[in-house]
């Protein structure tokens, strides 16, 4: 479902300091075959199309039962007052005359990610997870940090495992590991965080391992350089791939 917002509850969204949004049937929009786990794309002036995935849909008579029920913490970016809340709502064009008609609903949401600050975004994400440390006396874990964008709007995140006699993974894979478990394979985008905290290339088993996840793997963009956001596309890094014909 695609929709508009304005600036301030986009902010709010990104920020978590909304995490539901109010919408009634207006516009075309059938609010009630939302279902959890739906992707919404947002579009606003400030960050542009962004997505947020649902996580529950509730449906209420009035504005008013909505908010006694839900509170007005996390459901409006403009005011905490419950008087002020519902007059804001009903000044909404077209919301009084279809809330009295088929009531009102409260989306609950997570924000994902923008498309215009995405590379910047997983970068961040990849660096959260990376954590070196000694597992025992045998494995050692977190010096390399990889975050993954899957063709779902996914982020899935993972950090390198290097243990003896060559039984670890690298941080990708990791991360591919998290999204499959998920049950997807499709990536689009990836960053991997080497360790010493720089944006890194993955090595050639994670490349031969992402190829094979899709016939579109050859379209996955890796990031070279945060500042330029320079990317690379997985096939420019595995020319002439030998089973092109099989996946």
């Amino acid at each position: 479902m695609k929709l508009n917002i304005n600036d301030r509850a986009a902010l709010a969204i990104k920020n978590k300091t909304k995490r539901v949004e109010i919408r009634a049937n207006t516009n075309n929009k059938n609010f009630s075959k939302l279902k959890v786990n739906d992707i919404i794309e947002f579009n606003s002036n400030n960050l542009g199309i962004f997505y947020v995935k649902v996580k529950e849909v509730n449906h209420y008579n009035t504005i008013e039962e909505l908010l006694t029920l839900e509170g007005t913490r996390y459901t409006l970016s403009s005011t905490n007052d419950f008087n002020e809340a519902v007059k804001s709502i009903n000044s909404i064009n077209g919301y009084k005359e279809e809330i009295k008609k088929s009531g009102v609903y409260a989306i609950h949401i997570e924000y994902l990610y923008s498309e215009n600050t995405v590379w910047d975004e997983l970068l961040e994400k990849a660096k959260s997870v990376r954590n070196p440390r000694d597992v025992s006396g045998l494995i050692s874990a977190g010096g390399v940090g990889a975050a993954i964008l899957t063709k779902n709007h996914n982020i899935y995140t993972g950090v390198c495992i290097d243990t003896a006699s060559t039984l670890g993974m690298c941080g990708e894979r990791n991360a591919i590991a998290n999204m499959i478990t998920h049950g997807e394979n499709e990536i689009i985008k990836l960053v991997c965080v080497d360790s010493r905290g720089n944006v890194g290339s993955p090595c050639g088993a994670c490349r031969e391992y992402m190829m094979q996840l899709s016939k579109d793997s050859k379209n996955i963009e890796i990031l070279k350089d945060i500042d330029s956001k320079e990317i690379v596309k997985l096939e420019e890094l595995l020319p002439d791939w030998w089973a092109y014909d099989r996946v």
